[in-house]
Protein backbone atom coordinates (compact mmCIF):
# COMPACT_ATOMS: atom_id res chain seq x y z
CA UNK A 1 0.00 0.00 0.00
CA UNK A 2 1.23 3.47 -0.74
CA UNK A 3 0.76 6.46 1.56
CA UNK A 4 -2.73 7.46 0.48
CA UNK A 5 -4.59 10.15 2.39
CA UNK A 6 -8.30 10.05 3.16
CA UNK A 7 -9.97 13.34 2.21
CA UNK A 8 -13.55 13.94 3.30
CA UNK A 9 -14.92 17.40 2.48
CA UNK A 10 -15.74 19.19 5.73
CA UNK A 11 -13.60 16.99 7.99
CA UNK A 12 -10.00 18.00 8.67
CA UNK A 13 -9.41 16.66 12.19
CA UNK A 14 -6.73 13.94 11.88
CA UNK A 15 -7.97 11.79 14.81
CA UNK A 16 -11.52 11.86 13.41
CA UNK A 17 -10.27 10.82 9.97
CA UNK A 18 -8.19 8.03 11.53
CA UNK A 19 -11.22 6.64 13.36
CA UNK A 20 -13.45 6.90 10.29
CA UNK A 21 -10.86 5.07 8.17
CA UNK A 22 -11.23 2.04 10.46
CA UNK A 23 -14.86 1.51 9.46
CA UNK A 24 -15.28 -2.13 8.46
CA UNK A 25 -18.44 -1.71 6.38
CA UNK A 26 -19.77 0.93 4.00
CA UNK A 27 -22.86 1.67 6.12
CA UNK A 28 -20.70 2.16 9.21
CA UNK A 29 -18.44 4.48 7.20
CA UNK A 30 -21.35 6.62 5.97
CA UNK A 31 -22.78 6.86 9.51
CA UNK A 32 -19.36 7.87 10.90
CA UNK A 33 -18.96 10.57 8.24
CA UNK A 34 -22.48 11.92 8.82
CA UNK A 35 -21.88 12.05 12.58
CA UNK A 36 -18.52 13.80 12.14
CA UNK A 37 -19.98 16.36 9.74
CA UNK A 38 -22.76 17.08 12.23
CA UNK A 39 -20.27 17.31 15.10
CA UNK A 40 -22.21 14.57 16.87
CA UNK A 41 -20.99 11.73 19.03
CA UNK A 42 -22.99 8.65 18.00
CA UNK A 43 -23.03 7.44 21.61
CA UNK A 44 -24.07 10.72 23.27
CA UNK A 45 -27.12 11.13 21.00
CA UNK A 46 -27.70 7.67 19.55
CA UNK A 47 -29.90 7.11 16.53
CA UNK A 48 -32.13 4.21 17.64
CA UNK A 49 -32.59 3.07 14.05
CA UNK A 50 -28.83 2.52 13.73
CA UNK A 51 -27.75 2.14 17.38
CA UNK A 52 -30.40 -0.48 18.19
CA UNK A 53 -31.00 -0.31 21.95
CA UNK A 54 -31.22 -3.36 24.20
CA UNK A 55 -33.46 -3.03 27.24
CA UNK A 56 -31.65 -4.10 30.40
CA UNK A 57 -33.20 -3.39 33.79
CA UNK A 58 -30.07 -2.23 35.58
CA UNK A 59 -28.96 0.17 32.81
CA UNK A 60 -29.26 3.62 34.35
CA UNK A 61 -25.85 5.22 33.90
CA UNK A 62 -25.11 3.15 30.80
CA UNK A 63 -26.74 2.52 27.44
CA UNK A 64 -26.78 -0.96 25.94
CA UNK A 65 -27.09 -1.61 22.24
CA UNK A 66 -26.37 -4.16 19.58
CA UNK A 67 -23.02 -3.53 17.88
CA UNK A 68 -23.24 -2.51 14.21
CA UNK A 69 -21.50 -4.10 12.51
CA UNK A 70 -20.83 -7.04 14.84
CA UNK A 71 -17.45 -8.73 14.82
CA UNK A 72 -17.15 -11.68 12.46
CA UNK A 73 -18.07 -15.07 13.93
CA UNK A 74 -20.14 -13.66 16.80
CA UNK A 75 -23.63 -14.88 17.67
CA UNK A 76 -24.24 -11.74 19.71
CA UNK A 77 -22.24 -8.52 20.06
CA UNK A 78 -23.33 -5.81 22.48
CA UNK A 79 -21.94 -2.43 23.46
CA UNK A 80 -22.21 -1.02 26.97
CA UNK A 81 -21.80 2.75 26.73
CA UNK A 82 -21.56 5.36 29.49
CA UNK A 83 -24.26 8.02 29.09
CA UNK A 84 -21.68 10.68 29.96
CA UNK A 85 -19.09 11.43 27.28
CA UNK A 86 -15.87 9.90 28.58
CA UNK A 87 -12.85 8.34 26.89
CA UNK A 88 -11.18 6.61 29.84
CA UNK A 89 -12.21 4.00 32.38
CA UNK A 90 -10.70 6.23 35.06
CA UNK A 91 -13.71 8.52 34.56
CA UNK A 92 -16.15 5.81 35.65
CA UNK A 93 -17.43 5.69 39.23
CA UNK A 94 -17.63 2.56 41.36
CA UNK A 95 -21.41 2.60 40.80
CA UNK A 96 -20.91 2.65 37.02
CA UNK A 97 -18.53 -0.32 37.19
CA UNK A 98 -21.01 -2.21 39.32
CA UNK A 99 -23.73 -1.40 36.79
CA UNK A 100 -21.54 -2.81 33.97
CA UNK A 101 -21.24 -6.07 35.90
CA UNK A 102 -25.01 -6.25 36.42
CA UNK A 103 -25.66 -5.50 32.75
CA UNK A 104 -23.38 -8.34 31.61
CA UNK A 105 -25.16 -10.72 34.00
CA UNK A 106 -28.59 -9.56 32.78
CA UNK A 107 -27.57 -9.85 29.11
CA UNK A 108 -26.50 -13.45 29.74
CA UNK A 109 -29.82 -14.26 31.39
CA UNK A 110 -31.87 -12.49 28.71
CA UNK A 111 -30.04 -13.86 25.67
CA UNK A 112 -28.99 -17.25 27.03
CA UNK A 113 -25.21 -17.16 27.23
CA UNK A 114 -22.91 -18.18 30.05
CA UNK A 115 -19.63 -16.92 28.58
CA UNK A 116 -18.46 -13.89 26.65
CA UNK A 117 -15.41 -11.99 25.54
CA UNK A 118 -15.17 -8.47 26.89
CA UNK A 119 -13.08 -5.79 25.20
CA UNK A 120 -12.46 -2.25 26.41
CA UNK A 121 -10.32 0.16 24.41
CA UNK A 122 -9.26 2.65 27.04
CA UNK A 123 -8.29 6.24 26.30
CA UNK A 124 -7.40 7.64 22.89
CA UNK A 125 -9.22 5.56 20.27
CA UNK A 126 -6.69 6.54 17.59
CA UNK A 127 -4.03 4.67 19.56
CA UNK A 128 -6.12 1.55 20.24
CA UNK A 129 -7.63 0.74 16.84
CA UNK A 130 -10.92 2.34 17.85
CA UNK A 131 -13.57 3.90 15.65
CA UNK A 132 -15.39 6.13 18.17
CA UNK A 133 -13.84 8.53 20.69
CA UNK A 134 -16.31 7.61 23.46
CA UNK A 135 -15.59 4.79 25.90
CA UNK A 136 -17.59 1.67 25.18
CA UNK A 137 -17.38 -1.93 26.33
CA UNK A 138 -17.76 -4.75 23.82
CA UNK A 139 -19.47 -7.92 25.01
CA UNK A 140 -19.04 -10.60 22.34
CA UNK A 141 -20.46 -14.11 22.25
CA UNK A 142 -18.85 -16.34 19.59
CA UNK A 143 -21.05 -18.37 17.26
CA UNK A 144 -18.59 -21.29 17.13
CA UNK A 145 -17.85 -21.00 13.41
CA UNK A 146 -14.42 -19.38 13.63
CA UNK A 147 -11.98 -17.20 15.47
CA UNK A 148 -13.32 -13.93 16.98
CA UNK A 149 -10.86 -11.07 16.88
CA UNK A 150 -11.10 -7.43 17.79
CA UNK A 151 -7.76 -5.62 17.63
CA UNK A 152 -6.21 -3.29 20.21
CA UNK A 153 -3.64 -2.17 17.70
CA UNK A 154 -3.23 -2.51 13.95
CA UNK A 155 -0.06 -2.82 11.96
CA UNK A 156 0.92 0.04 9.64
CA UNK A 157 -0.10 -2.21 6.74
CA UNK A 158 -3.55 -2.82 8.24
CA UNK A 159 -4.02 0.91 8.86
CA UNK A 160 -2.97 1.65 5.26
CA UNK A 161 -5.43 -0.96 3.98
CA UNK A 162 -8.18 0.71 6.05
CA UNK A 163 -7.35 4.10 4.55
CA UNK A 164 -7.37 2.62 1.02
CA UNK A 165 -10.77 1.05 1.68
CA UNK A 166 -12.10 4.32 3.18
CA UNK A 167 -10.96 6.21 0.08
CA UNK A 168 -13.08 3.86 -2.02
CA UNK A 169 -16.00 4.21 0.41
CA UNK A 170 -15.68 8.00 0.07
CA UNK A 171 -15.84 7.76 -3.73
CA UNK A 172 -19.03 5.75 -3.37
CA UNK A 173 -20.45 8.16 -0.77
CA UNK A 174 -19.79 10.97 -3.24
CA UNK A 175 -21.95 9.12 -5.78
CA UNK A 176 -19.61 6.87 -7.77
CA UNK A 177 -21.41 3.60 -8.55
CA UNK A 178 -19.65 0.38 -7.51
CA UNK A 179 -19.51 -0.69 -11.17
CA UNK A 180 -17.51 2.46 -12.05
CA UNK A 181 -14.75 1.67 -9.55
CA UNK A 182 -11.57 0.07 -10.81
CA UNK A 183 -11.36 -3.71 -10.38
CA UNK A 184 -8.79 -3.22 -7.59
CA UNK A 185 -11.12 -0.79 -5.81
CA UNK A 186 -14.06 -3.18 -6.19
CA UNK A 187 -11.96 -5.96 -4.69
CA UNK A 188 -11.19 -3.79 -1.64
CA UNK A 189 -14.86 -3.28 -0.75
CA UNK A 190 -16.95 -6.00 -2.43
CA UNK A 191 -17.52 -7.97 0.79
CA UNK A 192 -18.00 -4.81 2.90
CA UNK A 193 -21.01 -3.13 1.30
CA UNK A 194 -23.67 -4.17 3.82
Amino acid sequence: MNNQILVIPGITDAPTLACIARSRKYGQYCKAVADALAGACPFCNPDPTYNVPVEVGSAVRMRVQHCRPPEKNTRLHFLIIPRQHVKSITSLSDEEWLEVQHIIFELGAKFGFEFSGILIRNGDATQSAGTIQHLHIHVMIPDGTGRVESPFCKTPEEEAAGVARAIVFEKMRQGMPFESLSLDEQALVKDRLA
